[in-house]
């Protein structure tokens, strides 16, 4: 039953904003069907809910007297005395939420409580009832919100681009649906369907319902009871890393919530599989007592509290560490068949986390040819020394030297060129120029109407996760500005039949660089900025995902970086700022060489 909590209970309560943006809206909204009882729960949203966010639920619904009474202030069912606040099993408690929605936008509630023959209809604005009716409604509640922000101008004004409220809106119904298995799930936005989940056995299949089938064969199977946590889900193999974040996601209690702790747990457990920047994907859910965390730190309930924290981030490094261990070899995830790891109990002491021995390589990573860091290292012979071998062939370090008209290119390793300077020699990092150079050469092409686009002799499928798929749909358009072909291919999966021109001769990691593209159009948060306003992250990112050979650069390339570099605006730095070329003068040379 839905009651005023009197002020001591009150004053407990984490105030603040509730309602940011829209998706906030949802947010509240769908969290208040869960805990209504409901199996299906429908999303309909227009305009990236601008105009409108409604949700509907064939939950226990309210009768008259609730109906009114939940668009007070702290009116909630779901706590009645102040210890009921450190024990929370439910999504929301504070009863702020509908409050505040009902003071920003024009709120219409169809509501019918169980067991009852008539329903109440009411129209609510600026917090002020202007009609109410008794109506035949099907039992639950129907909340439809329009016009999110008409009384606050300033505040609508700074809502982000639709692309980035859709979003973050996709994000709030994601995070409610993976937890929920049982329940049945639409989403529909500007009249198109977008999700249709139905009721799944467990969390395994609603993955595969978002995600696609394709999930199956990228996670690992993670699971342990201890007498602190109890923690389940799956974790993403570490060679499918990637340098957008994408599908992180921590669930206590069902409950979605944000952690930098326990994602710096996750990245530890990576360590020496990954290269610095990527994230692997990860959906993991903890179970633990609700005495011991707090969510009631935050008004959005995203950041909760533990009262073991630095013991719950050994337990989950101990677990992922165990599930990836063996060099990352595990078997697919088959969604017929259970079963996980042994995790032992913690001690009641909780005095020490001692982390199961793994036997795993090292030594081992699957992004070895990705790394950009020096040249690569080669076995020391005996009788090298100081760069030239002793034993008579007299073969230098440089590996291949190169004539451009009047100058010399020497090579070292692949990954370096030295040619003479007035001054002495210059040193070039390889794949800093080209990048430099390819960047410069792409935004010249965005500077056109439309840039060329090179087509793929043999297209490429690319499958994204839902949410960015999602984006795609939204963007599709757009994309062809950036000179890429790109075109829905069935579920969550994108055919790429040609890519800028620019990179027409390079080896580029089609797969990252459209994800590149979308992640970018996700944080262009304004809807008034040109697409030319964000070119140069586009451009940046492009350059980032060239696969780049480091054993040899042939005669032709490297005559053609020392040219190149030396044409660009900007040669002496690469995109991301790091310099691509040094001098080194006669004096410097001898003085490295003095005893």
């Amino acid at each position: 039953m839905i009651k005023v909590l009197p002020a001591n209970i009150a004053n407990l309560i984490a105030a603040g904003e509730v309602i940011q943006r829209p998706s906030s809206v949802v947010k509240e909204l769908m969290e208040n069907a869960v805990d209504a009882g409901a199996t299906q729960i429908t999303l309909v949203v227009n305009d990236s809910g601008r105009t409108l966010v409604q949700v509907i639920d064939n939950g226990c619904g309210m009768d008259e007297d609730e109906a009114v009474l939940c668009f007070e202030r702290h009116a909630t069912s779901k706590i009645e005395k102040a210890e009921d606040i450190y024990g929370i099993t439910t999504y929301g408690f504070r009863g702020e939420a509908l409050a505040s929605i009902a003071s920003c936008a024009d709120v219409t509630l169809k509501t019918r409580k169980a067991g009852k023959q008539t329903g109440i209809e009411i129209h609510i604005a600026e917090n002020e009832i202007k009609s109410k009716e008794s109506i035949s409604t099907p039992q639950g509640s129907n909340f439809a919100v329009r016009n999110i922000f008409y009384n606050l101008p300033a505040r609508r004004k700074f809502l982000k681009s639709d692309n980035v409220e859709y979003r973050q809106i996709l994000a709030e119904f994601t995070r409610i649906a993976i937890p929920k298995p049982g329940m049945e799930f639409k989403f529909i936005h500007n009249s198109k369907q977008i999700f249709h989940l139905g009721a799944a056995s467990n969390v395994k299949q609603r993955l595969l319902q978002i995600e696609g089938k394709n999930i199956a064969k990228d996670l690992i199977s993670i699971n342990a009871e201890t007498n602190v946590v109890g923690i389940s889900g799956f974790v993403g193999r570490p060679e499918l890393a990637k340098k957008v974040q994408n599908n992180q996601y921590f669930f206590v209690n069902g409950r979605f919530f944000k952690s930098p702790m326990l994602h710096k747990s996750v990245i530890k457990a990576y360590a020496n599989l990954i290269p610095q920047g990527y994230t692997p994907s990860y959906f993991i859910f903890l179970e633990i007592e609700p005495s011991n965390m707090d969510v009631n730190i935050h008004p959005t309930k995203t950041e909760i509290k533990f009262e073991d924290d630095s013991v719950i981030f050994e337990i989950l490094l101990a677990t992922v560490k165990e599930a990836i261990g063996g060099n990352a070899l595990a078997p697919a995830i088959d969604f017929d068949m259970e079963g996980a790891p042994e995790i032992p109990a913690t001690p009641l002491d909780y005095t020490s986390i001692r982390q199961p021995k793994i036997n795993f390589d090292p030594l081992f990573n699957p992004f070895r040819d990705l790394d950009s860091g020096g040249m690569q290292t080669q076995p020391r012979e005996e009788g090298r020394r100081n760069g030239y071998d002793l034993t008579g062939e007299g073969k230098l370090l440089f590996e291949e030297r190169h004539e451009t008209g009047q100058r010399e290119i020497l090579q070292i390793q692949g990954r370096y060129l030295l040619t003479p300077a007035k001054s002495g020699v210059l040193l070039i990092d390889a794949l800093r120029a080209k990048e430099r150079i390819l960047y410069e050469r792409y935004l010249n092409a965005l500077h056109e109407a439309r840039p060329a686009i090179q087509e793929n002799l043999f297209p490429q499928t690319v499958e994204l996760d839902s949410a960015a798929f999602a984006l795609f749909t939204q963007v599709q358009e757009k994309i062809k500005q950036f000179g890429f072909d790109i075109r829905p291919f069935g579920k969550n999966c994108v055919i790429v039949s040609g890519i800028p021109a620019a990179f027409a001769n390079e080896q580029i990691d089609i797969a990252e660089s459209v994800e590149t593209m979308i992640a970018g159009f996700e944080t262009h948060d304004s809807q008034e900025r040109s697409l030319a306003d964000y070119r140069e992250k586009i451009a940046l990112g492009m350059v980032k995902n060239i696969k780049y050979d480091k054993k040899n650069i042939p005669h032709d390339e490297a005559v053609s970086i020392v040219e190149s570099i030396f044409a660009c605006k900007e040669s002496s730095y690469s995109p991301s700022g790091l310099p691509v070329m040094k001098t080194i003068t006669a004096e410097e040379l001898s003085a490295m060489l003095k005893n």
